[in-house]
């Protein structure tokens, strides 16, 4: 049993320094890099295969390589699949844009004020090819004003309504499948979009909101409202923001950003206005500053800048302090998700009416959402197969909710002795 465990710790531990290698990859040379990924061996790279995959970074990786003329540095099966990956994910990517702008060409005929946002609209300067980007919906910015008439056109192109979160609609489309983390490159029968309604005027009547200041883009061929450049960098702060208030944070959010640092560093009227629209949006500098800090972490100071040093110096000391504790480890993670999460929401006390308590959240008393929906004279058969895979999921969340609880106890006993002792 010793020997077992020693093997397992050992293998755990090149495993996290292979995926280290890889976030090094993105801002080392090529001789840096080939040094870094030297001695690790196909069971090495199969360990970190489904963390390359819920990062969002092996179609990154791939192209990283490529450019530096590294492909030798993976073995022959490894590189293999990311290459299949990237030629279904082009697909794919192909089709989520044919949607985008058959919508977006419907929602300018019906004269709705909308932006696209996210997503597609993140070239060039966070991704240097959208193909390479794992997206699994659509986001659109709709006026208040236009929800009605921008719901109405979804309906033309099959979407349904499925749920309603503040501001936002999420639609869904077409035949509902189980997750497969096998098939996540491949196009999907299941189509999501999400709606994000925005107010266009304040009470003086005056504009000042983010489709106020929307452009125009020729994105791949065709003309699309999207955000003007300083909000897409601010709202890429916000998403990333609030996934670190949440379960799960992709490593790959954290590449694009820092990539659109990179691109940016020089442009101070760009950040100046930045600076002007973060002080305006709801946690807006808070979700700057900590985004900037978590990349500067995992990619170096590369793109950094007067105003990212200020922006990272304004953060709450124990805002701060949990991202230098927690962010790298919850990006390198193999789980799908995290409650270390609730420290941080514990420190920002973001509980409102209308979020779910931090008690409710370290052990919910509710049942997770169904994963699959029945169709119109479902047999008997595949009706058992679809309970099979609810309960799966069922146990899996268990399980997650078990393991990340007891985790997260543990680690709330260590920090408030740390706070207790930071006080003193």
């Amino acid at each position: 049993m010793n020997t077992l465990l020693q093997f397992e710790r050992k293998a755990t531990a090149r495993a996290t320094q292979l995926k280290k290698a890889v976030l090094a990859c993105f801002y080392s040379t090529s001789a840096e890099a080939e040094a870094r990924f030297a001695g690790f061996e196909l069971r090495d790279w199969q360990r970190i295969l489904y963390w390359l995959d819920i990062s969002g970074l092996a179609l990154y990786l791939l192209d990283r390589l490529t450019t530096l003329g590294l492909e030798r540095c993976v073995p022959a099966p490894i590189l293999s699949r990311f290459r299949d990956d990237l030629a279904e994910n082009r697909a794919r990517t192909d089709a989520l844009f044919q949607e985008a702008a058959a919508i977006s060409a419907e929602l300018m005929r019906l004269g709705v004020e909308f932006a696209l946002y996210k997503g597609i609209t993140l070239t060039p300067d966070s991704v240097p090819d959208s193909a390479l980007r794992w997206q699994i919906d659509l986001d659109f910015l709709v006026a208040a004003s236009d929800a009605t008439a921008a719901r109405h056109a979804l309906m033309t192109f099959d979407y349904g309504l499925h749920a309603v979160c503040g501001n936002s609609m999420e639609f869904i489309a077409g035949e509902r499948g189980a997750p497969d983390i096998r098939k996540i490159y491949r196009i999907r029968t299941e189509r999501l979009l999400e709606m994000h309604m925005v107010a266009t005027a304040g009470r003086d009547g005056r504009r000042g909101d983010r489709l106020s200041r929307a452009e125009l883009r020729n994105i791949q061929g065709a003309m699309i409202p999207a955000l003007a450049p300083a909000d897409t960098l601010v709202q890429q702060c916000i998403h990333l923001f609030k996934h670190i208030c949440g379960e799960h944070t992709r490593a790959s959010w954290v590449l694009e950003l820092w990539r659109h640092l990179q691109a940016r560093s020089d442009d101070a009227v760009f950040w100046q206005e930045v600076e002007r629209i973060a002080a305006i949006e709801p946690q807006g500098e808070i979700a700057l500053g900590t985004a900037l800090l978590l990349s500067r972490m995992m990619f170096r100071s590369a793109g950094q800048n007067a105003f990212t040093r200020s922006a990272i110096g304004r953060l709450p000391h124990k805002v701060r302090l949990w991202v230098e504790t927690f962010g790298q480890r919850i990006l390198l993670a193999d789980s799908a998700g995290n409650k270390l999460y609730l420290i941080l929401r514990r420190e920002l006390r973001t509980e409102t009416p209308n979020h779910p308590t931090l008690r409710r959240l370290i052990f919910p008393t509710h049942l997770p959402p169904p994963i699959t929906r029945g169709q119109p004279g479902e047999r008997l058969g595949s009706r058992l197969s679809r309970y099979r895979r609810e309960l799966s999921f069922f146990f899996s969340r268990l399980q997650f909710h078990v393991v990340e609880g007891l985790r997260y106890a543990i680690e709330l006993s260590r920090w408030q002795r740390r706070m207790t002792e930071t006080s003193r």
